[in-house]
């Protein structure tokens, strides 16, 4: 005996099929999902140096932060002070490997008055790190070691919706 389906309900049913079929793909009944990576860089608690003549004067540092030589994003300026305790967070998708991602970090020092000055800065590559936790990166200025900032950077997977 033959039934007539309307459109509706063959549609439901294509539909259903196919949500069966992508489910049996996959262990456990879940379904595929797209992910990509993403890179959290961590400026963690660091310091400046009180020890060197051109910081013993107090200033409004900040660091801006690079990867592959674009800004990414900056610190908040701290006033008035020699040394610094960061604590930022920023947030990248990187178009290839994560790892080939290769960082800039300035020290400078906010001024009111014309354009800011460079302190110091550093770099960091984690293609050459086996870990990319609590990692110190130094910082110099004109050759002479200036202090130092801590990152952290992370590489996760995150859910594409």
């Amino acid at each position: 005996k033959l039934q007539l389906i309307s459109f509706p309900q063959v549609l439901k049913f294509s539909i259903f099929n196919k949500f069966i079929a992508m489910g049996r793909k996959h262990q456990e009944g879940s379904l595929a999902v797209e992910t990509t990576k993403i890179m959290e860089v961590y400026i963690t608690p660091s310091t400046t140096s009180q020890e060197r003549p051109m910081l013993s004067e107090r200033f409004d540092p900040y660091v801006i932060v690079y990867a592959n030589d674009q800004v990414i994003g900056k610190t908040k300026p701290v006033d008035n002070a020699t040394s610094v305790v960061l604590n930022e967070l920023f947030v990248i998708k990187s178009k290839g490997d994560p790892r080939s991602v290769v960082f800039k970090f300035d020290l400078m020092d906010k001024d009111d008055i014309g354009d800011d000055d460079d302190v110091g800065q550093g770099g960091f590559n984690p293609a050459q790190e086996e870990s990319l936790d609590n990692q110190i990166v130094h910082l110099k200025y004109k050759g002479e070691d200036i202090g130092s900032i801590s990152i952290t950077i992370k590489i996760k997977d995150i859910l594409l919706i």
